[in-house]
């Protein structure tokens, strides 16, 4: 016997003995194997649970109109809006933060006169529905556009004329409404 027999025991020299099972840091291969197909299912899984997350809530359609100033734009620059297109025209304007001036629009007036109680985040000068009815689209809601962006959620929106504010319909001022609801927002 060789030293090298001593060391290695009667088992070693007698041939019995359970089959060794081949191991990585420690782990039998069999659960390494195991735990890799369970982490590329889950993987799977959770790639296809978020595509539909995320493309379930931006299956809006819009309508537009192609003319020379471009798509989704009337003759006169404005953006054409239905009801169809009006929850990606606010997260457009939700995602950009464009806010328009106000040239002949009192905003304040009109949010007193339609009874709108929360604070107004964004305005767009519009183009409603296939009347090309000149209007604006005012975003309000109880949040901040920042936490609205960060968050998302469901916003209301109120599309007016542009005499909304100016008493020409003091008897019945929903005349100047031409759409009032809520949106879902999705966050960036």
């Amino acid at each position: 016997m060789t030293p090298r027999d001593v060391r290695r025991g009667p088992a070693r020299r007698a041939g019995t003995g359970r089959p060794r099972i081949r191991s990585v840091l420690g782990i039998p291969l069999p659960m390494m194997i195991l735990a890799l197909i369970i982490a590329a299912l889950l993987g799977v899984q959770l790639t296809t649970a978020l595509e539909k997350s995320t493309t379930s809530a931006s299956h809006m359609t819009g309508a537009s109109v192609d003319s020379g100033s471009g798509t989704g734009k009337n003759s006169a620059g404005l953006t054409v809006v239905t009801e169809a297109s009006l929850g990606t025209e606010v997260q457009r304007l939700v995602d950009t933060g464009t806010i328009q001036p106000m040239t002949s629009f009192d905003a304040a007036q009109c949010q007193q006169e339609q009874g709108i109680t929360e604070s107004i985040l964004i305005m767009e000068e519009v183009s409603w529905g296939g009347e090309d009815t000149t209007g604006w689209l005012i975003v309000h809601g109880p949040v901040d556009r920042e936490t609205l962006r960060a968050n998302g959620g469901i916003i209301s929106a109120t599309v007016v004329l542009p005499t909304c504010g100016t008493g020409a319909h003091d008897e019945d001022p929903g005349q100047d409404r031409l759409w009032a609801g809520h949106v879902m927002i999705g966050s960036l």
